[in-house]
């Protein structure tokens, strides 16, 4: 990066604030996924094998999902569609981006290649680095 301050531009300020939105929903899953799962280990049914995302969409009606699985589904709705949206604000794909999100320069980007190998990879990836 040739200039050190490029990523306190103030045209990043939208892209920051929905990667920090993205950050905070990402571990909100992470915590209410750890809380659901305390939950269902003393079902007698359970199946710790088993994707928690599967286990809440796997043929079970909407109205049999307890409140935090429920909870859960729309945390992991809102986290797509926010991938998404920070997906189409960045303005190149395999390349990050330099952001501040509050605590010196951070990086987002999406690959479709890995960046060290230049292979091609099976699924694209958000990946953000702070």
């Amino acid at each position: 990066m040739e200039n050190l301050i490029e990523y306190l531009d103030e045209s990043l300020i939208p892209l920051e604030d929905k990667v920090k939105e993205y950050l905070h929903i990402e571990r909100d899953i992470r915590l209410l996924e750890v809380e659901v799962l305390s939950l269902q280990s003393v079902k007698p049914d359970f199946d710790p094998e088993q994707n928690i995302e599967h286990q809440l969409t796997d043929q079970q009606p909407q109205n049999s999902l307890n409140d935090k699985e429920q909870k859960l589904k729309d945390l992991l709705d809102r986290y797509r569609a926010l991938q998404q949206e920070v997906i189409e604000m960045l303005p190149e794909k395999n390349k990050f981006v330099e952001l501040n999100l509050g605590y010196g320069p951070s990086m987002v980007g999406y690959f479709t290649v890995d960046p060290e190998t230049r292979t091609p990879l099976e699924e694209p990836v958000l990946r953000v680095v702070h």
